[in-house]
């Protein structure tokens, strides 16, 4: 207990004899009068500190039973949570990936001349364990063929009474076209790669 004091009081006494120091350094101007202000809060922290640090060494044993408590309760809990949580986050990054990727190729699809409109759909490799790698597995393609030099989406034409919905069949050379370049932007097999005329 002395020697804590003996410290507090050297402490005291070595800031004292700083900002006197400080103040001798410093010409007569406002900036003196700042300085006189800092090393004042400085003074007044050095010999408040202890009192501080009394006034929480007696609050904290009161204190830290009922955290122990509440802590070691939920502590098991912790684990279970975090797992929930980041599968939660994983499936929710796929999803956007998925969006994103399917974002990207009806983009490239319709960059081409004779595509008026497409839809993609995109599916991805699991793992052993029922988990996503991340990988393509699958890419489906709805087109429909047409010229679209507007920029306006060509709707397709039905014949009223005509009772005959089936979606209007694509050129094999587009079909082909769009194949390739999916296959060798993103790396795959034809077998991965599906090109069916757009349906409504």
């Amino acid at each position: 207990m002395i020697a804590a004091i003996t410290d507090w009081v050297k402490t005291i006494i070595l800031v004292v004899l700083f900002a006197s120091f400080l103040e001798l350094l410093l010409p007569v101007s406002s900036m003196q009068r700042f300085v006189r202000v800092i090393m004042g809060l400085l003074v007044m922290l050095t010999i408040l500190n202890p009192v501080v640090e009394f006034i929480q060494s007696r609050s904290i044993p009161e204190q830290v039973p009922a955290l122990g408590r509440r802590f070691t309760a939920g502590a098991g809990q912790v684990p279970e949570n975090t797992a929930a949580i980041a599968d939660q986050k994983n499936r929710l990054a796929l999803e956007i990936y998925k969006k994103d990727l399917a974002k990207q190729i009806r983009a490239v699809v319709l960059a081409m001349d004779s595509v008026a409109d497409a839809r993609v759909a995109v599916e991805l490799k699991n793992d052993g364990d029922g988990r996503s790698s991340g990988a393509l597995d699958k890419v489906t393609v709805w087109a429909l063929q047409g010229t679209n030099t507007s920029g306006q989406k060509i709707q397709p034409v039905s014949i009223a009474g005509g009772g005959d919905s089936r979606p209007a069949e694509l050129s094999a050379p587009l079909k082909e076209k769009i194949t390739r370049t999916v296959r060798e932007l993103y790396q795959l097999r034809d077998s991965q790669v599906e090109i069916k005329p757009w349906s409504q």
